[in-house]
């Protein structure tokens, strides 16, 4: 009988080079579950790490004061907003998390170059999320005062409107940030608006919340929302190319 055993070292020859994402890929998704079993059960207490520099990003950007009111979050009763768990931006950070590990997955091809590549997309999307999830918030805040325009819209449904296309941006501009160069297509656009869609959809599908009826009118914004940013990626490059072909020929004449 013929030894099969020199196929293992040729396997593994081939799955070397990238064991390290792999092992980086894995490392990222053990992350995101114990991040998301945490943020499930987690009160405003337990996310005084973020709430707090976002409420004071927020206080900044706005000019409304908040204070820290046990069993709710940060309140502001000069403009009756409550900065919530909800409002942490935990779901834009794992996602920014995840969107900046895919970007930097080629790059992992060490140990040491894994291992500093999640640090930094850990560190980066935390940062991120408080710059961006502010900004968001501070726009929640002149809607529900009234200083948008809401053209007779729900305020509700604007502010989940507003969400999405902030979030979304902030994704798009990571990635972005971690590809540098390397997006020579819009097909780049799939790896951020895949890891929102992971984050606030998928996720808590497999925990059972697609039996909910509020859940399911959330998922048809972000879906449209995504649908809709993924259109104008599109139309941009197509616009770019067709603006560089002319500009080609008008050289070339």
């Amino acid at each position: 009988m013929k030894d099969a055993s020199p196929a293992a070292p040729r396997r593994w020859r081939r799955l070397h080079p990238h064991r390290w994402r792999i092992a980086a890929a894995a490392s990222a998704l053990l992350v995101l579950f114990a991040a998301k079993q945490f943020y499930s059960h987690a009160s405003a207490a337990d996310l005084r790490w973020i709430l707090a520099p976002t409420a004071k990003l927020v206080s900044l950007v706005s000019g409304a004061d908040f204070a820290y009111e046990v069993g709710q979050g940060w309140v502001s009763r000069d403009v009756m907003f409550v900065i919530a768990p909800a409002c942490s931006g935990m779901n834009f950070a794992m996602a920014a998390f995840l969107a900046l590990t895919l970007g930097w997955l080629p790059a992992m091809v060490s140990a040491r170059t894994a291992a500093a590549r999640l640090v930094a997309a850990a560190a980066l999307a935390y940062v991120a999320t408080l710059a961006i999830n502010a900004i968001r918030i501070a726009i929640a805040i002149a809607l529900h005062v009234g200083a948008i325009e809401t053209w007779g819209m729900d305020p509700a449904e604007l502010h989940r409107i507003e969400g999405i296309v902030v979030y979304v941006a902030g994704l798009c501009a990571l990635y972005a940030l971690a590809r540098a160069e390397r997006l020579p297509r819009a097909s780049w656009i799939a790896a951020p608006i895949g890891a929102y869609l992971a984050i606030t959809l998928v996720l808590p599908a497999l925990n059972g919340a697609a039996r909910r009826a509020d859940f399911v009118h959330h998922a048809s914004w972000v879906v449209s929302g995504c649908a809709a940013v993924i259109a104008a990626v599109v139309v941009a490059g197509a616009a770019r190319r067709h603006w560089n072909s002319r500009k080609a020929l008008n050289v070339g004449e």
